[in-house]
């Protein structure tokens, strides 16, 4: 395991949602009696009322309340209640210009990036909190005019211009955090990761964007193989993951302290070293998850999903959440592409027949489906956001 910390020079905090509940000397948990008087219904109609970015904090009272929050039940009912947008960007190419469609199981306003300057725009990363992303638009002009990055909140349609980062190195990677705060008149505050791949291929070129100073400033180089694919960072554990190529590792970087780690795989995939496997990152209930597809040699092939998830960060430890057969799901969908863990047991797919899904694998049955307008999908982002206009200017 290779870690190179680096301390920056003012605190940046965004684990208040993602981290684990904090440990009590007494017990193993802290507040775990809070609320305990309440009757269960009670304490659920209470967090479906709390605005989107203040569950990061109610998550932490307790394990229980922490358990409820992420229960599948309560998304559809806290979405109603407080106007919350939740679901899924897709993102594909077609005829050359990028395309991007947002996708929900709720009842959501039509949310696209047609308010944005350029007509050709596609979504770098997208932050956990506030509802913002981060986008870069291209221009069809005769001079050729160099990529526009903007900063941007789709569900009330604001986006203000960013400076350009060093744009003659190509992207390898992008991500974004923000700050939670249900508190419109507060200044959005927030970063963004771009790693870049310089002329010499052996290490990659970091720069950090903060609000704050509202600049790009240079951060310390990423010097091991660090091979990168262009796709979502998955958020979890206060840090930023993606899987390198050929699913070798994770790679990390946390925004708030601008370290970086290599996390090995569990023993049992790595192991394995299956070339046919399949394996992708998620986060489920705020812990980073591994799902692996593999198929079986016995029979006609079957496919199984195993669901791995962090158990110890720190330690880089996994555990075993889930196996489960994909051989109905082939049956009765066809070839369907496994993007996100929508909760412990429902997961987000799409096809090439214009659409996507929630399925249930532990019950092998769909639980919502919607027609989409694009047939290869390239990322798909989660996205979640209230419709409280933020300042961004």
């Amino acid at each position: 395991m290779v870690y190179v910390p680096r301390r920056s020079s003012s605190s940046f905090s965004f684990r208040s949602s993602s981290s684990p509940p904090a440990m009590s000397k007494q017990s193993n948990t802290i507040g775990d009696d809070t609320g305990a008087s309440l009757p269960e219904d009670q304490v659920l109609d209470v967090l479906t009322r709390v605005p989107l970015d203040d569950l990061a904090a109610c998550r932490v009272v307790s394990t229980r309340w922490r358990s409820i929050t992420y229960d599948p039940a309560f998304a559809p009912l806290h979405c109603r209640r407080t106007a919350t947008v939740s679901g899924y960007f897709l993102q594909g190419m077609d005829h050359n210009r990028h395309r991007v469609e947002f996708v929900s199981m709720h009842a959501s306003p039509a949310i696209s990036l047609d308010f944005l300057p350029s007509s050709n725009a596609r979504i770098e990363a997208v932050a956990a909190h506030r509802g913002l992303a981060c986008c870069v638009g291209f221009f069809d002009t005769p001079r050729r005019r160099p990529p526009c990055y903007y900063v941007c909140k789709p569900a009330t349609r604001q986006w203000r211009a960013l400076p350009s980062p060093r744009t003659r190195f190509h992207t390898a990677a992008m991500a974004m955090a923000a700050k939670p705060c249900s508190d419109a008149a507060v200044k959005a505050v927030f970063k963004i990761v771009r790693f870049s791949i310089p002329k010499v291929h052996n290490y990659l070129h970091c720069e950090v964007f903060d609000s704050r100073r509202f600049a790009w400033r240079r951060a310390p180089d990423v010097h091991c193989e660090v091979s990168l694919p262009l796709t979502p960072a998955v958020g979890a554990h206060g840090a930023m993951h993606w899987l390198r190529w050929y699913g070798q590792d994770v790679f990390a970087f946390d925004l708030e302290s601008e370290a970086w780690r290599v996390i090995a795989l569990p023993r049992e995939v790595d192991e394995r070293r299956d070339p046919r496997a399949r394996k992708q990152l998620s986060a489920m209930a705020g812990r980073l998850c591994l799902l692996v597809t593999t198929t079986t040699e016995a029979g006609a092939g079957e496919e199984v999903l195993d669901v791995w998830e962090m158990a110890n960060y720190a330690e880089g430890r996994w555990e075993r959440k889930m196996t489960v057969s994909l051989k109905s799901l082939r049956a009765e969908e066809g070839a369907m592409m496994l993007r996100h863990l929508y909760s412990s047991d429902v997961g987000f797919l799409d096809s090439l027949i214009y659409k996507a899904m929630w399925y249930d694998f532990r019950r092998g049955k769909k639980v919502a489906e919607v027609k989409v307008d694009q047939a290869c999908v390239e990322h798909v982002f989660k996205f979640e956001s209230d419709m409280i206009p933020c300042k961004l200017r």
